[in-house]
């Protein structure tokens, strides 16, 4: 599935913060949910070592999965979130890119994965480095229920700590990841954007909020602290019964896991 593609552009309301905004087709609803029911093992455990996992320990697919994922509360509202993110960032563009699936790194289930929130690559080549190379970096909040926490405003704040050094961190971090997992197509991918530098690349920058539709308007409306500068975009994201929608899912992926 093109995740952005059932999303539908979104006129926000006078007074709205500079935003790109879209929200779900509620006819789009359904598929949606089937798709991320099907996409979330992948994002935590690849089907091989799922299956390594099955085969060394005896536990069944869905056991092997609940062990990676967090309990349901907020870090599995913020994981959703990134993973969303994710997905729509990187379906709404036109060439075949590499989506990160960061939280297979997780060291604690029950807290966030480290550093930046999402990561979009794309190389040109795969034996040189090309000028239309480039790299997606987003920081990505979700608010699911009414409460004080602004999610544009703090995804604003996240997005410039990317932009002063987080991402390079980043990037870093997940070429340790890719030589401890002996991922040798993968410490490629990265060492593009990490140590094959004679040829500049295109750093794209977003902030992202992923927000219940009953609170997008005054979330869009709650102006955040006024921006350092305007070297990123800001993307909104509305679903209607979004803590529905991702316990939802959560809960599907579980029980319809297969190996």
């Amino acid at each position: 599935m093109k995740v952005a593609q059932v999303f539908d552009a979104y006129k926000a309301p006078k007074g709205s913060i500079a935003a790109r905004c879209h929200v779900l087709r509620e006819t789009e609803r359904v598929a949606l949910i089937d798709f991320c029911v099907g996409a979330l093992p992948d994002c935590y455990i690849t089907q091989s070592v799922l299956r390594e996992r099955m085969k060394a320990t005896g536990k069944t697919a869905s056991e092997i999965l609940a062990n990676k994922l967090p309990d349901f509360g907020s870090v599995m509202s913020g994981d959703f979130g990134e993973m969303l993110t994710l997905y729509f960032l990187g379906t709404e563009r036109a060439e075949k890119v590499e989506m990160i699936k960061k939280w297979r790194f997780k060291q604690d289930r029950r807290k966030a994965a480290p550093h930046s929130d999402v990561v979009v690559l794309y190389r040109e080549s795969e034996t040189k480095a090309s000028a239309n190379d480039f790299v997606i970096n987003a920081e990505s909040k979700q608010k699911s229920t009414k409460g004080s926490f602004a999610p544009i405003a703090k995804a604003i704040e996240g997005v410039t700590q990317d932009q002063t050094g987080r991402l390079g961190r980043t990037l870093a971090w997940l070429r340790e990841k890719a030589i401890d997992y002996g991922d040798k197509e993968g410490i490629a991918l990265i060492e593009r954007f990490t140590h094959d530098l004679s040829v500049s690349y295109a750093k794209h920058y977003k902030a992202v909020a992923v927000i219940d539709r009953d609170l997008l308007d005054a979330e869009l409306t709650r102006q955040p602290a006024p921006m350092p500068n305007s070297t990123f975009e800001v993307v909104v994201i509305g679903i209607k019964d979004l803590k529905d929608f991702y316990e939802r899912v959560f809960g599907r992926a579980i029980k319809e896991v297969t190996a």
